[in-house]
């Protein structure tokens, strides 16, 4: 069990078409983004987009290459990947309350030939990004073991190491910023980040705790006890809290002193699995609903992959999506939108229907998703983003129909503008668990395109685009996806790409096929 949980969690830091309608454009503004300390450039630092977070009209962005943020839906990007505050680029959770903007950030090391997720703390500003402060993951000192919990005395693992420490959520209140860690659990600051309190949950046999309750002996130990394993928070307001475990959910209505929890099996109308990665709240109307992602933490017991909800604060649930592994929520009044391992889920009538972003295409640029699998979703107006570890994608919706009916694909490259220069990416690459992109410009005239593989002896592999038409004002990748023109998976070795474009001499290129 808890191989799989390193799995899943390795996987956080990357972290078709509807029905037609009339499809509307972006409403778009010249590129007017002024860098506060940013790095301001006209493509977004990554392709890996974990996390996405919108706060007036801005959109922001956690990638593999740090925090990065548009105000023009995407025509400029500032890049705060090389501010001194930010020790590593990897970001692992947003939160964003007015001109409050709170990350955590963390990094995976090679430990004993084992990719081990490391935390490296907080950056935060308090002025929209204008200034930076950076604060230690949190740690307790060797002996600091006992904690005082009403007529208690609790015992606490102490956690003096920042590997296996990875802050995955981070929520604020009024009064609180709040963090869920894998092993050093549920903790609140005060002070933004100066000092920290350990939160006492159930463990894995109780099924809520508060003060007054006899605990003889009771100690915190995220070894032994997978509630203490903490991965999402949700501060519905001051009084009601909801953290996400490996255990199932728990929830506070004092403001996080006491708790109930609710999993598989000591509810009726209970969630799907008890690993529940992110918990996000949806208000319409007078309904307030409180969505769960849920994973088995358990296979053998039955839990499942899917995402839960409740309308009456976690006694009654509705599981949807059974088997599907969800990320992400989004809300725009009743409508909601889960991205997924198979795709952006839209439903507007509490899962009665679904939609589904199916093959997404753009059709300007002639780009293409090749993962199904989506970290990240936000809504800013009309305007559904998703981020994965293959780029961020917008689609409109308008609410009568029109959401994926088109895209728009943002990614980065390196241009190469004019110039009859081409390049492959990433190179080498490994067919099982990739394409390679195949990178090049038209020289701003709308032309026809031939691009065929050859092997080492010049023997035509495949052909991967034939006098296409490609359009004059973007520079375009295609997609091999090492495979020959009978559908077979070439051998490793060295192959050549020669593009053929419209009016000029033909371009060469070399990939390197490595398995």
């Amino acid at each position: 069990m808890r191989r799989s949980f390193q799995t899943a969690i390795a996987l956080w830091l990357l972290a078709g078409t509807s029905a037609p309608v009339h499809a509307q454009s972006f409403t778009l503004i010249s590129p007017s983004l002024e860098s506060t300390q940013g790095t301001v450039s006209s493509l977004p630092p990554s392709n890996s987009v974990s996390h996405l977070g919108i706060r007036s009209g801005t959109l922001w962005t956690g990638t593999s290459k740090g925090l990065a943020r548009t105000a023009d839906h995407g025509i400029s990007w500032e890049s705060f990947r090389t501010i001194p505050e930010f020790a590593r680029p990897g970001i692992f959770a947003i939160a964003l309350s007015d001109d409050l903007i709170w990350t955590a950030t963390g990094y995976s090391q090679e430990i004993d030939d084992q990719n081990v997720q490391t935390g490296t703390g907080f950056t935060y500003s308090v002025d929209d990004g204008a200034t930076w402060v950076a604060r230690p993951q949190p740690l307790d000192a060797a002996d600091d073991s006992l904690q005082s919990y009403g007529i208690n005395t609790v015992r606490f693992l102490p956690v003096i190491v920042d590997e296996q420490n990875v802050t995955f959520d981070v929520a604020l209140s009024d009064s609180f910023v709040w963090v869920t860690s894998w092993s050093s659990g549920l903790r609140r600051s005060r002070d933004l980040g100066v000092t920290w309190e350990r939160i006492v949950l159930p463990n894995d046999f109780l099924n809520s705790i508060a003060p007054e309750d006899t605990l003889d002996g009771y100690e915190i130990d995220p070894r032994r006890h997978n509630n203490f394993l903490l991965f999402s928070v949700f501060v519905q307001n001051d009084s009601t809290i909801w953290a996400g475990s490996a255990g199932g959910i728990n929830k506070s209505t004092d403001g996080g002193t006491s708790w109930t929890k609710f999993t598989t099996i000591n509810q009726s109308a209970s969630i799907l699995g008890n690993w529940v990665i992110a918990i996000e709240g949806q208000q319409f109307g007078s309904t307030y609903r409180l969505w769960t992602t849920n994973w088995p933490a358990d296979l053998q017991v039955g839990e499942q992959f899917g995402v839960s909800y409740s309308d009456d604060g976690g006694r009654i649930w509705t599981n949807l999506l059974h088997g599907i592994r969800a990320y992400d929520f989004a809300f725009r009044d009743s409508i909601t939108y889960i991205a997924t391992d198979e795709g952006i889920f839209r439903t507007d009538d509490g899962g009665r229907s679904w939609l589904r972003s199916g093959t997404i295409i753009d059709q300007a640029s002639g780009q293409m998703i090749t993962e199904s699998t989506f970290f990240s979703v936000n809504v800013l107006g009309d305007t559904v983003y998703a981020g994965g570890s293959d780029g961020l994608v917008r689609t409109i919706d308008d609410g009568v129909g029109s959401f994926g009916r088109s895209w728009d694909i943002l990614r980065t490259y390196q241009p190469v503008g004019a110039s009859a220069s081409s390049y492959a990416y990433p190179n080498p690459f490994s067919p099982d668990e990739e394409v390679v992109r195949i990178h090049y410009s038209t020289g701003g005239t709308p032309s026809q395109v031939t691009i065929e593989v050859f092997d080492f002896g010049m023997n035509r592999v495949r052909t991967l685009i034939n006098n296409a038409q490609r359009s004059g004002g973007n520079e375009h990748d295609d997609i091999w996806d090492g495979k020959d023109s009978a559908g077979r998976q070439v051998a490793n070795g060295v192959y050549f790409y020669r593009i053929d474009i419209e009016g000029r001499d033909p371009s060469w290129g070399k990939i390197m096929v490595l398995q």
